[in-house]
Order: C-alpha cells, then structure tokens, then sequence
C-alpha cells in the first residue's frame, strides 16, 4: 500500500509541476464551456429572438376565416401582441383564388405572410370531427429575415388563438411553408456550425500529422544526424513542408468534396450546387486550402519548438480549440469586414457570407486567401530561419 501511494503522489507531483501538462489537462475543459456559452447566446440571441426592428410586416389573409367577417380573426389579436422592437403589423383580406397571386408576391418579398384557412375555420374550432379536415396555413420567405422572423412569432401566436387545427396541411399531406429558395434561420444556424466544425477537421489533420514532423526527428535523434548530410538546412525544411502541405491538400481536397455534397443533406435536400456558381465553388476550394497551409506552417513552426511529440501535441490539441471559438465569432458577433484581415476569423466571414448569400463574395474571398497565403509565406520563412539556429536543432 505504501508503494502504490508512492506512486500515486510520484505521478501527481510530475503533472502539477509540468506547466505546459496542467495546461493540456484543464484547459479544454475551459474553452469546452467558452464554446458551449457562445452556441448558447448565439441560439437566443440571433434564432429564438426576432432581430427584424422597425419594421412594418405586411400580412395578407384569406376571408373565409369564418362565416361572419365582419369580425377579424382572432389570430390577428394575438400576433399584434407578439410584436417587439418597435415592429407593427398591416393587414389585408383577400379571396382563397388571390392565394397564389400572393404567394408569388411573398416570394418576391412584396409582403412577409401569407395566411390561408380552410372555409369557416374558426367556426368549426369546437367541433372535434372536423379536426382533420380544419387547417390553417402559415407560407413566409426564408430568404428574407424579417419573413422567417414573423413566421416564428406567427406560429407561436396560432398555437395560442386555436385548438382542434391542423397546421400547413391541405387535403391529408404536409404543405412546405417556405416559398423560398433558402431558410435564414437554417442559414444562421449553418454560418454558426460550418465555420467551427470545418476548422476542427482541416486542424485535426495538422495534429495527426505536423507533430511528428520534426519534434518525432528530434526525439528519435534522427534531425541531428539528417542535417549532418550534405543537405542544406533550409531544403531539409522546405522539403519537410512542401510533403505535409500535398498531404493535407490532398486531405482538405476530401474535406472540401464532403463539405459539397453534404449541404443538400445539411439543407433539406437543396440541390447539390447549393445554388452556387462555379466562382464561388473555386473560391471555397481556394479558401480552405489556403487555411489548411496555414495551419500546417502553424503546426510545423510549433513542432520545431518542441522536443517530443507528445510536447508537440500538447500544444496543438488545445490550440484547435482555440481555433473553433475564433470560428464562431463572427457568427455570434455579426460579421464585419475586418473580419477578413484576421485568420479564422476570415474563414468564417466568408462561409456565412457564403450561406447568406453576400454580394462582396469575391472581395471577401480574395482577400482572406491573400492574407492567409501571406502569413503561411511568413511562417515558412521562419521556419528556415529556426533550422539555422543550433539550440532548436538540438531541442535546447
């Protein structure tokens, strides 16, 4: 017992005493709940909650709400009272054959709602039996904010004026609310998730591979006795980055194709293109590959500074976490143009301006690919100058 209790407080003392262990031990779980915090906010602030102020939503209805319309109907009551950030509501009553004349008004972003019922809807509302045949129908357009907005405060209102309804079902099957061609609310909560997950995998590639890159030469013994051939330091260096660079090119390339094809999965079953051009296609490519040998000049500059792999590892693992919330910024902040000048932060700047579909899209993507292809210069000529100098060589 005593000697297990030795060894118990042997392997403590070493962990406590090991700053840069007490680092990889706790600090995830610190940025772990930095992550989960900002998920939350961003959840209440930019979905749960209507962004759209001052504005006047234009709603139409159709009059054959119930057989006495001199009445309005009563959802009307309680959508005025869901109204917030000085918003207000306009109305207008319209006959069941205006419905599509509308709808292709809501999709040109004319009004913001379009509110059908079946005849005498809420004179029937008491009557259990014609539940199945008794609905109303909430149509917005989820490429507008303000739209998708009202459509959320719409439908909690409907729950709180009717029972005994059917909500966006017409004879039996299920009706699409949304006339547009994309959902906001899907694409902010998209512009949120894409951003941190994408840097997770392209870094976790750096991990796999940049450690053992040169901290493994070093703990091996093998760097010193490589860099006693006729090689020159700064080729043994360039050569070291130029493999991981095709590795994880090719490795991005993947990551990129799996980005692609998994939109439409993502998106509701969108087409594959996910309305995007070929330009834009090419610049996303560009950009995570531009990121990715970002990160492997990151991963290979912190390899050389290390002397072991494990040391190597211990530095990068909580460095990709790091990396995430950067990710995530712009989503939960708003995305502004300096964005583009920060790493990672451009990243996602450009992916949700991607998925919102921004007008400045090659300006904001030829920008980050400058920056980053810039940076990942910089870092290689670092590099070079690290392997020139003896105490990194010998891990001193």
């Amino acid at each position: 017992m005593k000697n297990i209790l030795t060894i118990f407080l042997k392997e403590l003392k070493r962990v406590f005493a090991d700053r840069r262990m007490l680092i990889s031990l706790f600090l995830p779980g610190v940025l772990i709940f930095a992550i989960y915090s900002f998920m939350g906010n961003f959840m209440q602030n930019n979905v749960l909650v209507s962004k759209t102020k001052d504005t006047v939503f234009e709603i139409v209805y159709t009059d054959n709400y119930s057989a006495d319309t001199s009445k309005d109907p009563t959802l009307l009551s309680y959508l005025d009272m869901t109204m917030i950030n000085g918003n207000s509501t306009h109305y207008q009553k319209i006959s069941p054959a205006q419905v599509e004349e509308y709808k292709t008004k809501l999709h040109d972003k004319e009004i913001h709602l379009v509110i059908t019922y079946s005849d005498n809807f809420e004179d029937l509302l008491g009557d259990n039996s014609k539940k199945a045949t008794n609905n109303i129908c909430l149509f917005y357009n989820g490429e507008s904010t303000a739209s998708s907005d009202l459509y959320v405060l719409a439908t909690a209102a409907v729950q709180t004026s009717y029972v005994n309804y059917l909500q966006n079902v017409q004879n039996g099957e299920q009706v699409a609310p949304n006339v547009g061609k994309k959902d906001s609310i899907t694409m902010q909560i998209m512009s949120f998730v894409f951003p941190m997950l994408t840097v997770s995998v392209l870094f976790s590639t750096v991990v796999s591979l940049c450690p053992e890159a040169i901290a493994g030469e070093k703990e091996r013994g093998t760097l010193a006795s490589l860099l006693l051939t006729p090689i020159k330091r700064s080729e043994f260096a360039i050569g070291k980055i130029t493999s991981l660079s095709v590795l994880c090119i090719a490795s991005g390339t993947i990551t990129f194709l799996g980005l692609i094809f998994s939109l439409p999965k993502l998106l509701g079953g969108a087409s594959i293109s996910f309305g995007l051009t070929p330009i834009d296609i090419l610049l996303l490519f560009l950009i995570i590959i531009s990121t990715l040998l970002l990160f492997v000049a990151i991963g290979i500059t912190i390899s050389a500074f290390s002397n072991t792999i494990k040391e190597a590892t211990s530095y990068l693992s909580p460095l990709m976490i790091v990396l995430m919330i950067l990710g995530i910024i712009p989503a939960s902040t708003g995305a502004q143009f300096w964005h583009v000048f920060v790493p990672i932060l451009n990243l996602s700047s450009c992916m949700s301006a991607l998925l919102m579909g921004s007008a400045n899209l090659p300006l904001l993507f030829g920008i980050t690919i400058a920056v980053n292809t810039l940076l990942t210069v910089l870092l290689v000529f670092l590099i070079t100058k690290l392997f020139e100098k003896e105490r990194v060589i010998l891990g001193q």
